[in-house]
């Protein structure tokens, strides 16, 4: 009779376990469908790092603009800026005005050596396209990428 209890309860304590939310890890599918943000814009776009670096003297709620491509800029509010670690890192978030639910973070990395270098994109976490700042031969460019080669949901 013992091992009938005991096998009892260890058959409750193996079920209990099978119906156990707490391990579960939630699933998102990716959507694949997210309409485009900047269908009209190429899939390359050469960046204008003077223009971008003056932005990071900006204040919070400063209405910003400037050129994206010819004839069209890039206008925002800044949302955020931020100095870090005696100012070897400087960032810069613009939510924007002209392109819904976008918004560019930008951020200039000081070296060692005192030179420096750029990182930034420009997403909407509604759209499913987004650019990102790469340097490609000494040049830095906004280059058009999938949302889903940007964020993991």
């Amino acid at each position: 009779m013992k091992n009938l209890v005991k096998g009892f309860i260890c058959l409750s304590l193996f079920f209990i376990c099978l119906q156990s939310n707490a391990q579960k890890l939630p699933v998102r599918e990716p959507d694949m469908n997210r309409p485009s943000l900047f269908q009209n814009l190429p899939n390359k776009i050469s960046c204008r790092i003077n223009d971008l670096s003056a932005l990071l003297e900006s204040e919070i709620g400063k209405s910003v603009s400037f050129s994206l491509v010819n004839n069209l800029n890039f206008q925002g509010v800044v949302s955020s800026v931020a100095s870090k670690s005696d100012n070897t890192l400087n960032s810069v978030v613009i939510r924007s005005t002209n392109f819904p639910g976008a918004a560019l973070s930008f951020s200039r990395i000081t070296k060692e050596d005192g030179t420096f270098s750029y990182v930034g994109l420009i997403i909407s976490f509604q759209h499913g396209d987004a650019y990102e700042i790469n340097l490609e031969n000494g040049q830095y460019y906004f280059v058009k990428k999938g949302f889903y080669d940007l964020v993991n949901e």
